[in-house]
């Protein structure tokens, strides 16, 4: 008798994994199956039968049915191999069990059994079903909402069981389970769905969903794409990160954490006070702009014997930059509050605006000496160095006074437009309330590779765990660069926006740079390249990483206080920066949800990288800290379980109230002492319990602080009125102590010890 496997049919020795060697079945007939052992117990057998006692030949029957395949030969099969042949020569088990119901003798009726192809499918059902149960209790259930499949990828070589949403293979999971098992082979869509089916009632442990989705299997703890926060803190939008940016001074540290945003403004509310801030910083910013203006031209240049513009003017414009100066250097919360200008002033100020236009647009001529202009022009100087240096963010402003309007809530460039003008700017913002439209100032020198303007899009993966908010940064990037040269005389979005969004709708320009790429893409290793090509100075691109870690430390810290610490939560985001002509990161905007979509060779090459790295973070680190973590690079690290005791409760402050005044050692003291100490005892409060009852009901009698000491109040309770003698203790003659306010007692304290 031949030893028979005790290993499952179709078990490759992984339990992650069912293969079907329909192929390979050229060994003994695997246990047989209990139908035909059945059947063969239940039948009487023709004597061709009894004699075959090759396995291997009545193996080639059932060769098809790689189910059934694998195991010894029965113990009631014997015989030649050649009579086997000879009389089995259908290869398949309906045939044959029609062969034995025909030639059996016996007139009972034979029960039915089950056909190979049920039983295959029945022992495939459970080996689905040991892979699913085996996947729940090690919490490797996941579902991908979308096309990110090399998410799916990721986690399905690590023994992961997707359950698919209900929008995935849809006609697939209108089927029966049967109609899937027919078709179900190693890894293909049937297959998924069949397994999806069975894990349905079960939880997902890692969801990817979208943003607006509702978090499902929240008690579970499931790996989470998603970190919330409330709306206000929501850097992910334009109106959350201005208020990330306006809590980001509190958390700044030199080398650590600190922001470099442009100046903002939220115009798409009903706010007055905010609306009055940026009206007033337009009007310095045009001051500067034209000092700056004054500058960069030669005295002889901007004056002319028939100028219309007087040198009140350049006077107007130095004193609201001195005045900037002052601020900057004695900043107070009063200076922040913006005051309603005088009629005074607005006549002032109106006649500044339109005179500085004139010059800035129309190219008017101050109408004074080329020496006074030349004085002009050294004050210009002057002054700007002082409040660039106060004020770094004003070293991007250019001379134009230009500001860019965005939709709080909105990304992939719509709805951006840029303008310059103020009455522009406010009638745009009114119009378009239910858009929630920031005011940004516009970077007018941004650093340009060969004249053409680009960003940095940088990632960063947001984990939280049940102690701590970990940040980390992509080390790898790419440049977007836009279409067009760069100009300010042209406002056209294909010259000003880099985003692929935008971009992927317009041809480039003809005449531009041969050695800008064709698809707008740069990899991180051709930027560097071009850093070398022009003499950057060492330590260039080190310098904008850090920024570039600084500010997303900065960002996150300011939104602490308003996000959800859930535990196995993480998100990933695409972050845009641009850079001065210093190389110093400048932090546009973050997109919860970036595009890693293979648009070009570059984001082919990267966007799957970051995904693989994500899910070694999320997923690998948990379970061994050196894991490794690709080019994730841990940028920060926050604790927030301080507040916790050893066993995680919030810790509990316990003491004894302090007695003053009592056990003193007994020791002549001075008239003055024994005054004081009878004022004090006197006005402080009782700890009996009795005297804190009498005091829950303030005296009647007592009409001022000054009153030393209220009359006795007798306190009687009747033992046939419940209500009253629970109500008030039943001690009697209880003197009541006046409670006096800290002030009070103060002077009482200096009128009876003052020197006589």
């Amino acid at each position: 008798m031949t030893t028979q496997s005790t290993t499952p049919a179709g078990f490759t020795g992984n339990r992650n994994r069912y293969y079907n060697p329909v192929s390979k079945i050229q060994s003994l007939i695997h246990n047989l199956d209990a139908e035909l052992v059945q059947l063969c117990k239940q039948c009487t057998v023709q004597k061709p039968l009894n004699s075959l006692n090759n396995s291997t030949s009545l193996g080639s029957h059932f060769s098809s049915y790689g189910a059934l395949g694998g195991g010894g030969g029965s113990k009631t099969m014997g015989g030649s191999s050649s009579m086997g042949r000879n009389h089995f020569a259908p290869d398949s088990i309906g045939n044959l069990l029609a062969r034995v119901r025909a030639s059996s003798p016996l007139p009972r009726t034979i029960t039915s059994s089950p056909t190979a192809p049920e039983a295959q499918k029945r022992q495939m059902r459970n080996v689905y079903r040991t892979r699913v149960i085996d996947a729940y209790r090690n919490r490797r259930i996941f579902t991908v909402y979308g096309n990110y499949h090399t998410v799916r990828r990721a986690l399905m070589r690590r023994g992961w069981l997707e359950k698919l949403p209900a929008s995935r293979h849809a006609k697939l999971q209108s089927m029966s389970e049967d109609a899937l098992l027919e078709h179900a082979r190693r890894g293909n869509d049937y297959e998924a769905v069949i397994i999806s089916k069975m894990i349905n009632h079960f939880p997902a442990f890692f969801i990817w969903q979208g943003k607006g989705q509702r978090d499902l299997c929240a008690e579970v703890r499931p790996f989470r794409n998603r970190v919330r926060r409330s709306q206000f803190l929501d850097f992910s939008t334009k109106v959350g990160l201005v208020g990330c940016a306006e809590q980001e001074r509190w958390y700044r540290e030199d080398g650590v954490c600190g922001m470099s945003y442009p100046r903002f403004y939220r115009l798409g509310g009903n706010n007055l006070e905010e609306r009055m801030a940026f009206i007033e910083d337009y009007q310095q910013t045009q001051a500067r702009s034209l000092l700056l203006f004054v500058r960069e031209h030669q005295p002889a240049e901007l004056i002319s014997d028939n100028g219309t513009i007087f040198s009140t003017t350049l006077d107007f414009a130095l004193g609201k930059v001195k005045k900037m100066v002052r601020h900057a250097e004695h900043y107070s919360l009063d200076d922040a509050r913006i005051k309603p200008p005088t009629p005074a002033e607005i006549v002032e100020n109106q006649t500044f605006m339109v005179q500085s236009t004139d010059v800035l647009k129309s190219n008017a001529k101050f109408k004074v000496s080329e020496k006074v202009m030349a004085e002009y022009a050294r004050l210009a100087g002057l002054y700007l160095d002082q409040i660039e240096s106060l004020r770094p963010d004003y070293r991007w402003d250019g001379s134009r006074n230009l500001w860019i309007l965005k939709p709080g809530y909105q990304s992939r460039g719509i709805g951006i437009v840029i303008r310059s003008s103020l009455d522009d700017i406010l009638q745009w913002t009114s119009n378009n309330q239910n858009k929630k439209y920031i005011v940004q100032k516009y970077i007018e020198r941004p650093l340009l590779i060969y004249r053409t303007k680009f960003d940095i899009r940088q990632y960063m993966l947001l984990t939280i765990t049940d102690t701590k908010v970990s940040i980390w940064t992509y080390r790898d990037c790419y440049l977007r660069f836009s279409s067009q040269e760069f100009t300010m005389d042209d406002l056209r979005e294909s010259i000003h926006l880099t985003n692929n969004s935008v971009q992927k709708r317009y041809k480039n320009k003809t005449n531009r740079d041969s050695r800008l790429p064709k698809n707008n893409m740069w990899s991180l290793d051709q930027f560097k390249n071009y850093l070398r090509i022009m003499g950057a100075p060492d330590g260039s691109w080190s310098k904008t990483y850090n920024g570039f870690k600084q500010n997303l430390v900065a960002v996150v810290m300011a939104s602490l206080d308003e996000t959800e610490l859930l535990q196995n939560a993480f998100e990933l985001y695409g972050c845009d920066f641009m850079l001065d002509e210093h190389y110093n990161p400048i932090l546009i905007e973050i997109n919860s949800t970036p595009d890693l979509s293979p648009s070009t060779e570059i984001t082919a090459r990267i966007c799957p990288m970051v995904l693989k790295d994500c899910i070694r973070v999320v997923v690998d680190l948990p379970k061994n800290p050196t894991a490794a973590t690709g080019n994730f690079e841990l940028a920060f690290e926050v604790n927030y379980s301080i507040n916790k005791g050893a066993d995680g409760k919030p810790l509990e402050l316990n003491g004894k109230q302090m007695t003053l005044f009592e056990n003193m050692p007994r020791v002549r003291n001075s008239p003055r002492t024994r005054l004081l100490r009878k004022i004090l005892n006197n006005v402080k409060t009782s700890t009996t319990k009795k005297v804190e009852k009498v005091l829950e009901a303030p005296p009647k009698n007592v009409k001022t602080p000054t009153t030393k000491i209220t009359k006795k109040k007798k306190l009687s309770a009747s033992a046939g009125s419940s209500t009253a003698a629970s109500a008030q203790p039943s001690t009697q003659n209880l003197t009541t102590k006046l409670i006096l306010n800290p002030t009070t007692r103060e002077n009482l304290a200096l009128q009876y010890t003052a020197p006589k």
